[in-house]
């Protein structure tokens, strides 16, 4: 049976929830996204200027330059700040001693550096061996304490004598750019997760790369685990719009059109989805929902059905234009420009 709009429905973000800083989970599948795309549980995610989600992986925010110590065997930590559960620590600086040496010539220990939540710098000494980047094995980095970033790698070689000959440690030695950095990799924020390969369905979180498992029980290990993953957001509350009618929106995606030697025609194929709205408001008073929504970036949800619980979702920056004419009703136009796709939501 066909429909007319007489029972259409409008909803826009009004207010929020926040959920303060919490652990995000990893998705399950598809093996590609596992520990690379983390679920908020929030239906969405709000994309208001001020409401931006806050992302905290654990991970060096700033500091901890590593250099020699005076002493045999030792390397001096800098004071540094890191993200660790959600919070920020200040470290106070610190000198990391007993570093472990290889007893046979041509053999390297890996020593690796790393910070606690409590801001107590340690160190995991590798197994000796043939230099090489099999993490865990003979000669290569040990895997990392659970729940500790990495600041850096001192890696040692044989000292003629013994293992216990004292040798001050060289700047050569020191890899201190190999830290856990809380900005890398890079992330990016998915305010409805609801296209590409396995979506979640709501607000996400993605990043550029796989976090991996470097960080297990033992040096040895296996990997267990990788950083945890930390965000405080806001999710949209929505409210129907009053006295709403003529609403409608445009769905587009962009084209990208190529032409190589010895083509016989353009080749034309698809870009970025995009969309764009428009409807009628009557109003009546200065202080009223369009005055509150006006010039920002809003969710907006389109219900073909006000008894049904389908619908098209999709973010908008709303623009309005008000009409005060002499013998009709007090009108506002709303212009809807659209920010990423509109998504059918049907469950």
């Amino acid at each position: 049976m066909r429909k007319t709009g007489e029972n259409v429905k409008i909803e826009i973000e009004v207010g929020n929830t926040f959920y303060a800083m919490q652990e995000l989970t990893s998705v399950a599948s598809p093996a590609s996204m596992v520990n690379k795309k983390f679920d908020t549980g929030a239906s969405f995610l709000s994309d208001q200027k001020s409401l931006q989600p806050n992302i905290r992986l654990d991970g060096v925010v700033s500091g901890f330059a590593i250099n020699p110590g005076s002493g045999y065997n030792e390397v001096d930590v800098a004071a540094g700040k890191i993200y660790s559960g959600g919070a920020l620590v200040s470290v106070i600086a610190d000198t990391v001693q007993d570093l472990l040496r290889p007893t046979t010539t041509g053999q390297v220990v890996v020593n690796a550096i790393t910070v606690n939540s409590s801001g107590t710098i340690s160190v995991t000494s590798g197994i000796e061996g043939a230099s090489n980047s099999t993490r865990g094995s003979a000669g290569a980095p040990p895997f990392l304490p659970v729940d500790e970033i990495l600041l850096g790698y001192i890696t040692l070689s044989y000292v003629s004598g013994s293992a216990s000959d004292p040798q001050v440690v060289e700047a050569s030695e020191i890899d201190s750019e190999s830290k856990e950095r809380t900005i890398l990799p890079s992330v990016s924020v998915h305010y409805y997760d609801g296209s590409g390969d396995n979506p979640t369905y709501g607000g996400a979180i993605e990043f550029a790369s796989v976090l991996p498992d470097i960080h297990a029980a033992t040096a040895a290990g296996p990997g267990t685990a990788c950083r945890k993953v930390y965000a405080a957001f806001y999710e949209p509350v929505f409210e129907q719009i009053p006295d709403a009618k003529d609403f409608s929106f445009d769905e587009d995606v962009g084209t990208i059109a190529s032409k190589a030697y010895q083509d016989p025609a353009e080749e034309m194929n698809t870009s970025t989805p995009s969309w764009s709205g428009s409807g009628t408001v009557y109003f009546s008073r200065v202080d009223d929902i369009i005055q509150e929504i006006k010039n920002t970036k809003r969710w907006v949800k389109y219900y073909p059905d006000a008894d049904e619980t389908e619908y098209w979702a999709g973010r908008a920056i709303i623009k309005v234009s008000r009409t005060m004419p002499l013998e009709d009703n007090l009108s506002a136009s709303l212009t809807l420009d659209g920010s990423g796709e509109l998504y059918p939501i049907t469950s």
